[in-house]
């Protein structure tokens, strides 16, 4: 069995530099792997700052949400209102690899930021943009985030056909749209950057949220087109305490499942290998269920799972990250912000071999203004000062 190492060699995206201009969710978090893998992650905000640094839950005004989406990178304030401001994010574009932004198609273009202004000065820059409706074609002016999406994207409605008595989607604060938008980028990025390794060329990526969901409706756009006679549903089932879930999808689950919970003559009253799949999956979920409503849901998890079916209770997901299993990984980490820690999940990139993991601080606003602006373009530090006192850099 694998166990947990310390790595051997440095993050995989060791020596990448990347100037991160997005705000909110699903920039935010492409570029947080990023970290996670050893880049060097500037994070490019107005004076204000990304909003989302005002978001709950805050404590001292800092916000841990924000933290646990920008935490392992720097902060840079720079006035793109100020034309000086454009043509210092444009020489310190020369010295970086990676380029992100989430505006809404055209904001970068309108402060002179575009791929062709950027390219110009860098060839073979990798650029990513990541917005709701994409680059290409009519919704490229819409703007949009996740919930817009969900809805635009069938993902709704697909889901709310799978509840007992619907009646209207669900209300909800998710943001799946974003983080998928997030890891696709990141994915697209490390192809382009290994792309450019082998040709000299750089690249431009155009990463739609719509266009991420639709990838994710696999089943419901082909049974929409070739519908059948419907499909095996997981549901809660009821314990003493709470719920559990269960998933006897193979043969082998099958019979685990009825031989963990002490009744194997359920496989001839229920087969699930025959036409009648659908009503016999729920008519044995109905009689598990009066088992599973007599013990508490640790015990249901432990007898089935220990059976080898598949099983788990619900929990928060505070109880997920104190399990075992996950600590076993190193998989809760501490970050500091300056109000104190606060956990987060480490890294999924979860890599054995080279370093892989949250980096556990959470940049202030400005604070790594002087530092970038110095060292990436070789300045002294009195023409760091007019750049400061001239508005065109913020410090913390």
């Amino acid at each position: 069995m694998m166990q947990k190492q310390e790595p051997t060699t440095p993050g995989a995206l060791d020596g990448v530099r990347v100037l991160d201009f997005s705000m909110y969710i699903a920039g935010p978090y492409s570029t947080r792997l990023m970290a996670d893998l050893g880049a060097e992650v500037v994070k490019i905000e107005s004076p204000k700052g990304d909003l989302l640094r005002g978001a709950a839950p805050l404590r001292n005004k800092r916000s841990s949400y924000f933290g646990q989406l920008n935490c392992g990178k720097k902060s840079l304030v720079v006035d793109l209102k100020q034309k000086s401001g454009v043509e210092l994010m444009l020489e310190l574009v020369t010295h970086a690899d990676v380029v992100l932004e989430n505006f809404r198609p055209g904001v970068m273009d309108a402060l002179g930021l575009s791929y062709e202004a950027v390219r110009d000065r860098k060839p073979d820059i990798v650029y990513c943009s990541v917005s709701g409706y994409g680059h290409i074609g009519s919704g490229r002016g819409r703007a949009a985030y996740a919930p817009i999406i969900h809805a635009a994207s069938g993902y709704d409605l697909a889901y709310m056909a799978y509840l007992e008595s619907p009646e209207k989607p669900l209300q909800g604060a998710n943001a799946t749209a974003d983080y998928l938008a997030a890891t696709h980028a990141m994915a697209a990025i490390s192809a382009a950057l290994f792309r450019r390794e082998k040709t000299g060329f750089g690249e431009r990526l155009d990463i739609a949220l719509l266009d991420v969901m639709h990838n994710m409706l696999a089943y419901e756009i082909q049974d929409e087109q070739f519908p059948s006679q419907g499909r095996t549903l997981y549901k809660p089932l009821e314990t003493l305490d709470g719920f559990v879930i269960l998933a006897p999808n193979s043969g082998k689950n099958y019979k685990d499942l009825l031989s963990a919970i002490g009744h194997p003559e359920w496989h001839e009253r229920f087969p699930l290998n025959t036409a009648d799949r659908v009503k016999n999956w729920d008519l044995l979920l109905k009689e598990v269920e009066g088992w599973t409503k007599q013990r508490s849901s640790q015990e249901c998890e432990d007898i089935i799972s220990a059976g080898g079916c598949p099983c788990s209770r619900y929990m928060t997901p505070l109880e997920s990250l104190d399990q075992d299993l996950v600590n076993e990984r190193g998989g809760v980490v501490e970050v500091d912000d300056g109000s104190g820690t606060f956990l987060v999940p480490n890294s999924p990139l979860h890599s054995l071999e080279s370093d892989s993991r949250v980096r556990p601080s959470v940049p202030d606003l400005g604070q790594h203004s002087r530092e970038i602006v110095g060292d990436w373009l070789t300045l002294s530090s009195e023409e760091v000062e007019r750049l400061v006192a001239e508005g065109i850099v913020g410090v913390d």
